[in-house]
């Protein structure tokens, strides 16, 4: 996108957040009058975040909260930003801002309603994408924590939002929080608590308990939490079955009639039923996933694994996806290539300890990359989804190229 497409994009998401209202972009100084003034942080071309300006605490605790995947020393150069901006000085140097001025009714006053309090609200948008979506932080005026918001402005988002609102009350029945009555080692996983999930002047809002403040720190990459993922595995039981006779394998074969493109259907197609004729008669257990485990959607805290971002949440699917999903993205992070590039012949090694051996282990590999191309498909074919159409095709000649493979090594 260009910078004035990245302009336009952040000030539409705040024209729908204050809606009727006027949003210009100005300088320091030059918002009397204004209902709200928010500052870009980095700055305007290079767009982050935007954070309520006058408001050096909220800011500050904005700033500090905003981007959890971080290094020890990113992690303490932000903190030490954090502090700066704090005290007020620094802010007044952010010079680009957008100005909200008239309108009616906003979003920090939807969500006053909804908290019980006074809020303001930091604005993060992130890349093009398909499931872009504006997440908010909200926020009392002296930067306490309230709650954390995302905001459905397209059919994509929507859906993801629904989908994450029903997982999280299936899992809050099911998962005691640390607090609660139940000692057990469910207590060691924690889910957001869902505060509210409603449309406001068109927009779905997804209302969210905040993170603990200290949550923010320990993320542990190379341990992947093996313990946790299977306490989320079988938190609606777990099932033995054939492959062609799961619920899995039906949603997947139905899936290339989604595909718009005529030549990604067909291929996609051949290779699912390429899998069907490799693993069909195979039986594997079918549980749930988080379907997005990644290290910067967690972190420890007292204890307890606090995890986050349940829009791909999933049941009926074979066990070790969580952990594939976890070793692949953390690839991704420093990997110059497409890390799956190798999978079909490493990957199905990283599975035992969660039980896949064999066989088994090479066709949940396969299904999970099956599963990976799917979400890749669709989501290519939305209108912002340009970005992720090379990986897909990656990922379609890679499962063409590699035919599923027996625990031996052989074709079957």
């Amino acid at each position: 996108m260009s910078g004035e497409d990245v302009r336009r994009a952040w000030i539409e998401a705040v024209e729908d957040l204050w809606p009727d209202a006027r949003v210009e972009s100005a300088g320091p100084g030059e918002a009397a009058g204004a209902r709200r003034e928010l500052a870009f942080l980095p700055d305007a071309r290079r767009p982050r975040l935007l954070v309520p300006a006058g408001l050096p605490r909220a800011a500050a605790a904005a700033l500090r909260r905003y981007s959890h995947d971080l290094g020890p020393k990113q992690r303490a150069a932000r903190g030490v930003t954090a502090a700066a901006v704090r005290t007020g000085l620094p802010e007044r140097g952010l010079k680009d801002r957008l100005v909200v001025t008239g309108g009616g009714a906003s979003v920090e006053d939807r969500l006053a309603e909804l908290l019980g309090r006074p809020v303001v609200v930091s604005i993060g948008l992130g890349s093009a994408r398909a499931n872009r979506k504006p997440i908010l932080q909200v926020l009392s005026p002296r930067g306490e924590p309230v709650a954390f918001v995302k905001v459905g402005d397209t059919g994509t988002a929507r859906d993801l939002l629904a989908g994450e609102a029903d997982a999280l009350a299936y899992l809050n029945a099911r998962l005691p929080g640390p607090a609660g009555e139940h000692a057990d080692r469910h207590a060691r996983l924690h889910v957001p608590r869902l505060l509210h999930h409603g449309t406001w002047h068109g927009l779905d809002l997804l209302v969210l308990e905040p993170l603990p403040t200290g949550a923010l720190g320990w993320r542990p990459r190379g341990r992947a939490p093996l313990d946790e993922m299977r306490t989320l595995f079988e938190v609606g039981g777990v099932e033995r079955a054939a492959l062609r006779d799961s619920g899995f394998w039906d949603a997947l074969t139905a899936s290339p009639a989604r595909v718009l493109d005529d030549g990604q259907r067909d291929r996609f197609g051949d290779v699912i039923e390429t899998t069907g004729k490799a693993y069909g008669d195979l039986a594997l257990d079918f549980g749930a996933w988080h379907g997005d485990w990644t290290p910067w959607n967690m972190a420890w805290h007292r204890g307890v694994l606090r995890l986050w971002d349940w829009e791909r949440f999933a049941r009926g699917v074979p066990n070790g996806f969580d952990l594939l999903h976890y070793r692949l993205q953390e690839a991704m992070r420093t990997a110059s290539g497409p890390p799956y590039a190798t999978w079909p012949d490493t990957a199905p090694a990283a599975l035992e300890p969660l039980g896949p051996t064999g066989a088994a282990a090479q066709a949940t590999v396969r299904l999970y990359l099956l599963e990976l191309c799917r979400r890749y498909l669709l989501a290519a074919q939305e209108p912002i989804g340009g970005p992720l159409r090379a990986d897909t095709e990656r990922l379609l000649e890679l499962l063409r190229s590699h035919p599923p493979r027996t625990d031996s090594g052989r074709n079957p």
